[in-house]
Formats: C-alpha cells, structure tokens, sequence
C-alpha cells in the first residue's frame, strides 16, 4: 500500500510540476498537434510565370469554333488561368472537311493576346495540330453550319472592313445589354468578325434588334441581327458562341474582421471571366461558420486566405489550463499569450507562479497540456 500511494503521489507531482519547472521535463503528446490548414495554391499570373503545354497532333471538333483546349493539353492541370484560357477561340474550321492547321507560333500570340501579363510559354510534343470538323448535334450544328456559309447579299456587296466589323460587334452587343441588363453580367458574348455571315452588314448603320434563334444556350447559336440600312431594313443571322461566367462567392454587406459567417452574409455572384481568379470561393457551403480574416467589401468576391476558423482564444484572456497525466487531471489559469482557434498550439503564462507553456486551444476560454505518466519500476 506504501508503494502504490507512493507511486501516485509522483504522478500527481508530475502534473503540479507541470506549472512550475521547466518544459524539458515533460513531452507533448501528437494530440497537441493542430488541424493541418489547406493550402492555397497561389495563382498569381506574372513576370515569373511559366506555362508547359503539349500539342494535340490530330483533333476532331463537333464545332466550327477551334478553341485553346481543343488543340493543346497543359502539363500541368493547375495552371494559374488556365480555365479562362481554355475558352479563347483559336480559329473557324471548315464544314466541308477540309483539315485546318493550327502551329505554336499562331497559339503563342493568341495567348498573349488573352494574358496581357507577361509569362514564358514553354511547348513539348508536335510542332501542329490537324484540326477536322464532323457534326455533332444534328439540329444545332446543322443551323450553325448552314448560317456560317449563308451569305444573303448582292454580288456587288463590298466585303466588310474587320474596324468597322468590330463596331458593328459592339452595337450588337449593347442592343442584346438594352433588352436583357443581366446578360453582360451571366455570360461572355463573342463574335467571329471574318465571318462570310457579317458581309451582310456592311452598309448597317446601327443595329434595332438582336435576338438569339434558339434562345439564351451556352455553346455556338445562331443570332438574328435586324438593321437599319441606308436603303432600308438589312437582316442578317450570325454565329455567335455564348460562356456563362463561373460563379464566386461574395458578401451581402461589407463585414469587420472577425465575424462569423452565416448563411444571410453571402451570396452567388457571376464573375466576367477577364476578372476571374482560380483563387475565389465558390461552394457557399464552404465559408458558412468560418471567422473573417480581414475586412470583406460587399459584392467583392471571397479569396481563399481571407477567413479562416473562428478564433475561440484571444491575446489577454484568462484561460482555464488542464493539465492531463495519465489518469491525472489538474486545472489551473494562465493568461493567453497570442489568438488561436480549435487545435491551435498557443503560449499562455501561467500566474502563480508565472510560466510560459504551449497549450492547444479545446474551446472558448479553455486549453489543455497532455503530458507522459512518469515510468514506475
């Protein structure tokens, strides 16, 4: 009975020491070890960046419109912009089966025309790419093939200057803006002004109506363009490609730092794709119940980095420390020397007498230090 008394009393003396010896004398446990954060993969665009991309020898598209992804493959799957650069439209392929070649050098340019931010481009496999056209959609296609080739215009009809072209693009797309305010904001409109269709607008002076045959679907549509001509009416039907614009994740109201969120905080917001950033949130399921980092702008797109775990000890408090030992639970105070959320390693200085130690935060106003039982013979 003497030993055994004995042999608790240096187990009890071991967790008391605990608040007033050194820490050398003790060893943390892996349950101190903090939840690991997820690491953000940065996905800045500048001077130093460096894209790899792979040519596809042979492709074979179900769309006239040839774009970046059709005919090249990054090395990498997370390049920084990647998805945008995805979508630049590359060239027009022929219906009638006529391969279309496509080189690194027209890629190249074509990419630092969409990037204005400088980067080094690097290309491994073939030199082209053999792009081929074959229908896919029978209805789609089909109305978008023969509107391509379709060109309702006299013999004598000038052939369209690409300035003027260009302007004639914008007139539209303020039309379609006028009628629908929200689409600017939901999609990305584009227009292949080289296109046989546009001839029919060359004496267009100004556009009265603009209006999607098939109605608002994300792919290549066809577009019915009514304008008012020096001689009259001029109606024309073109093809145009329509991206909706991903989602990110936005406040509802400007937030302070340290905020917890909440479902009536955010909101769904359509980004332009010259705008996005691979570094927004966009699953509200992942910011409810997270802490404000900083202060967020309302409409402002949430970036990864910018919340966090909500802080459950602050620099200052006065916390509750227990001391655990093997079957041995000892509480006393100290006072937090720095913020921490749950499984968070912090410092606190104990009063009496006064120690500086590593705890892990457990809850509100509440941390823990789990030592080893010293061995008994």
């Amino acid at each position: 009975m003497h030993a055994r008394n004995r042999s608790w009393a240096m187990i009890a003396a071991a967790a008391f020491g605990m608040l007033g010896v050194t820490p050398h004398t003790f060893a943390q446990t892996a349950s101190l070890v903090p939840v690991r954060k997820p690491s953000t993969q940065n996905t800045t665009i500048g001077q130093d960046t460096s894209w790899t991309f792979r040519m596809k020898p042979d492709v074979i598209v179900e769309s006239p419109i040839v774009r970046l992804s059709d005919v090249i493959v990054p090395l990498d799957p997370n390049t920084p912009g990647w998805p945008r650069l995805a979508r630049t439209a590359v060239g027009l392929v022929p219906v009638d089966g006529t391969p279309m070649q496509v080189d690194r050098d027209r890629l190249s340019k074509v990419i630092e025309h969409t990037e204005a931010t400088p980067r080094t481009i690097h290309w491994v496999g073939s030199n082209r790419s053999q792009v081929h056209y074959e229908q896919g959609n029978p209805s789609r296609s089909q109305a978008v093939q023969q509107t391509q080739y379709r060109v309702a215009v006299d013999a004598d009809t000038p052939a369209i200057d690409l300035a003027f072209a260009e302007r004639i693009i914008r007139w539209i797309k303020q039309t379609i803006d006028r009628d629908d305010r929200d689409f600017q904001d939901r999609y990305e409109l584009t227009i292949d002004p080289t296109q046989p269709a546009m001839h029919g607008l060359v004496r267009a002076r100004g556009i009265q109506q603009a209006t999607f045959v098939s109605g608002i679907q994300e792919g290549e549509v066809v577009l019915r363009v009514v304008s008012l001509g020096l001689e009259g009416p001029i109606e024309a039907e073109l093809v145009a490609t329509i991206v909706a614009n991903p989602v990110a994740i936005v406040p509802t109201r400007s937030i302070r730092s340290g905020v917890r969120l909440g479902p009536g905080d955010l909101t769904k917001q359509p980004i332009p794709l010259a705008e996005w950033d691979d570094a927004y949130y966009t699953d509200v399921s992942d910011l409810i119940g997270t802490e404000s980092k900083g202060s967020l702008r309302a409409s402002e797109p949430i970036r990864y980095g910018s919340v966090g775990k909500p802080t459950l000890v602050r620099r200052g408090d006065l916390l509750e420390v227990r001391v655990i030992n093997g079957a041995i639970s000892v509480t006393t105070n100290a006072k937090a020397q720095c913020d921490g959320s749950e499984s968070d390693l912090i410092e606190i200085e104990t009063l009496d007498p006064r120690k500086r130690l590593v705890a892990r935060v457990v809850s509100s106003g509440l941390v823990e230090i789990v030592t080893r039982a010293p061995r008994t013979e």
